[in-house]
């Protein structure tokens, strides 16, 4: 079964998500990819607070999150980060954990193309470049970038530090230029 045939809704995240992005973040699939810290539900909870009200707009900084549900089930969440630096230059970065009983089915791909239009939309965030990493032995999310557009960049030698070692990541990009984003506008 594939996501297209289960039917991916994307939604913003709320608090009540904490639960999930905890269990999502501590699952074994992502402590061994990502290199986030450790957080408490309630950590998790005031971080997607923190940014769940605040509108989409062209100068929007923070943390933004969806939930993706197939059904009532929560499968699938995404971040997209925009600091102020990142503002300034019109960019933003990605990320995404599926829930390990629902990997391998195109999840992570339907979500990310979930929110490649509310991220480029000249009248939303307005992003022009979105970047994302994917330590280079992490093939699944690897896939999920080349398949939804993402350019390879090439390999960041030790760029984060996970599980206490030093990893290469692989980086890619999108701009608001390509022909993938060029289509979804």
């Amino acid at each position: 079964m594939s996501a297209l045939d289960l039917d991916l809704m994307m939604r913003r995240a709320t608090v009540d998500d904490a639960e999930f992005f905890f269990r999502i973040r501590n699952q074994i699939s992502s402590v061994r990819f990502q290199a986030s810290p450790r957080r408490s539900i309630e950590e998790v909870a005031a971080l997607l607070a923190e940014d769940a009200e605040t509108p989409l707009t062209r100068s929007a900084t923070g943390r933004f999150y969806w939930t993706g549900l197939v059904g009532d089930v929560p499968v699938v969440n995404l971040q997209i980060a925009v600091d102020g630096r990142d503002r300034s230059q019109h960019a933003a970065t990605l990320g995404y954990s599926v829930a390990e009983e629902w990997q391998g089915q195109g999840i992570a791909r339907a979500a990310v193309r979930h929110v490649l239009p509310i991220v480029f939309d000249p009248t939303g965030l307005s992003i022009e470049r979105l970047e994302a990493v994917a330590a280079v032995g992490n093939i699944a999310s690897r896939r999920v970038l080349e398949a939804t557009g993402f350019q390879f960049e090439g390999i960041q030698r030790g760029l984060l530090i996970i599980a206490g070692n030093r990893v290469d990541h692989a980086c890619y990009s999108l701009l608001d230029t390509d022909e993938v984003i060029r289509k979804l506008l």
